[in-house]
């Protein structure tokens, strides 16, 4: 008997275990645009979850056996352990219980889906491309691993055109169950070892996605990351490659404000773009999402206006306030690279000075990546460390914290304060016109990305 899936039609009412997350948000949206019955739970209530709730969603707060009645269908993430209360109350009742990565795969796999993986860019690759759709007027759905301005305020939604934009996590596997028409490999390096255990098991799980893409797939991937060269080259069909020596390329690179202007050159020839976010990383970014948006049809040229008028997805050098001279920048980086290419991003901006403030995600990649680390931060004035934030059950303490990386780094003016209000207080007391400030980490920084925000004064436009 096949399974049955979130999209049957006798599937009305589906319940989110960790609703509040931005994948499980994107799932609740998506559900609802479908005419379904959504509640969910979460340990708090987030922005997503709000939302949700303004659209008619239940959210219940904490997690109880009693949330799941009626409901047909119970999803939850990776993060939920098997003994939650809400999970053993669904398999004691008989209802189906599916991963979110299944979830996932019943709304991506029956559509044109373009799926985007890889260990840096895939957020902001996903919002271009879903950016690009959206205005050339192809209606696409998308599901994004961050709420997207240019796609109004959004991070999951069913649509009625025939593409689907996927943001394709590796953690978990959950990318193994996505069947893409396009796929896009951004990038690939060390990362999430606390799942995959070594570099090795990493790459094959890589090599496992293109090995299982479907006869008909096409594949984009970067060709300067030899990890990521020797993945893609098993596709069976010709790959195109994006980055230098691609069939997608940049001949110029000119740094501007809000964003460079690039002169590249694609399978149809020359094309200038003018970005409207700072960084070569962003660069890049825009050349897979380039070559995704001229297979779903896109004429470049249309696309190139597209990007101009994109807005960063949340948290993706997100400008959080403007005024008295100071800037506020929030980013997701937490691996190296991306606290590298995220300095050198906002080098570009010319700022006076650089400053700084990292919050490390997980004690394990921390010390995994320990070396990498000690270089990265060299394009910032003043780095200013967090304690490591280490969710609730996702690893074991192994005694390493932030005042370890910072004694190392190489870097002149590195400190680890012990609270987020120490932090605070010293950015406020030193940051001078001209300054950048540069919040950096998981989303457990953003409450002290808000503080400073809150202090400097709102974002202004012009």
């Amino acid at each position: 008997m096949t399974p049955l899936e979130i999209t049957d039609p006798a599937v009305r009412h589906v319940h989110i275990v960790g609703i509040g997350g931005k994948g499980m948000s994107a799932i609740g949206a998506a559900l609802l645009d479908m005419g379904k019955t959504v509640s969910g739970s979460d340990l708090e209530r987030s922005p997503q979850a709000e939302r949700l709730s303004r659209r008619g969603a239940r959210i219940n707060i904490g997690h109880c056996a009693d949330h799941i009645a009626d409901a047909d269908m119970v999803i939850h993430s990776s993060a939920i352990p098997a003994r939650n209360p809400e999970l053993a109350a669904a398999r004691a009742a008989g209802a189906p219980v599916r991963t979110r990565a299944a979830a996932v795969a019943s709304l991506f796999n029956h559509r044109r889906g373009i799926a985007i993986a890889g260990t840096h860019g895939k957020t902001t690759t996903s919002a271009l491309t879903a950016t690009i759709l959206h205005r050339a007027g192809l209606a696409p759905s998308f599901l994004i691993g961050a709420d997207v301005p240019s796609l109004g305020g959004m991070n999951g939604r069913v649509n009625t055109g025939a593409w689907m934009v996927l943001e394709a996590d590796e953690f978990d596997d959950a990318f193994l169950s996505y069947r893409p028409r396009v796929a896009v490999l951004t990038h690939l390096e060390p990362d999430h070892l606390d799942f995959f255990g070594t570099v090795d098991r990493m790459v094959a799980a890589f090599a496992t996605f293109v090995d299982r893409l479907p006869g008909n797939a096409i594949l984009i991937a970067r060709r300067d990351v030899p990890l990521l060269r020797s993945v893609a080259e098993r596709h069976p069909r010709e790959v195109i490659w994006f980055g230098p020596g691609g069939d997608w390329h940049i001949e110029h690179y000119q740094p501007g404000t809000p964003g460079p202007t690039l002169d590249i050159t694609g399978p149809r020839g020359p094309l200038v773009v003018r970005l409207p976010m700072p960084g070569r990383h962003n660069a890049l970014n825009s050349l897979a999402a380039l070559a995704a948006a001229s297979l779903a049809g896109v004429d470049p040229t249309e696309a190139a206006r597209a990007i101009e008028g994109f807005q960063s997805a949340e948290r993706r050098l997100q400008l959080r306030a403007n005024a008295q001279g100071v800037s506020l920048f929030e980013d997701y980086a937490h691996h190296p690279t991306a606290v590298r290419a995220s300095l050198q991003a906002v080098r570009e901006l010319k700022p006076r000075r650089v400053l700084a403030v990292y919050q490390p995600l997980l004690q394990s990649r921390t010390r995994e990546l320990f070396d990498d680390f000690l270089d990265a931060f060299g394009d910032a004035d003043q780095v200013l460390l967090a304690e490591i934030h280490s969710p609730p059950g996702r690893e074991a303490p192994i005694g390493i914290h932030s005042a370890d990386l910072a004694a190392a780094l190489r870097h002149p003016n590195a400190a680890a304060l012990p609270s987020f209000e120490a932090i605070a207080d010293r950015v406020l007391s030193e940051a001078m016109a001209g300054d950048l400030i540069l919040v950096m980490g998981p989303e457990s920084v953003t409450p002290l990305a808000d503080r400073l925000a809150a202090e400097i004064s709102p974002v202004t436009t012009e």
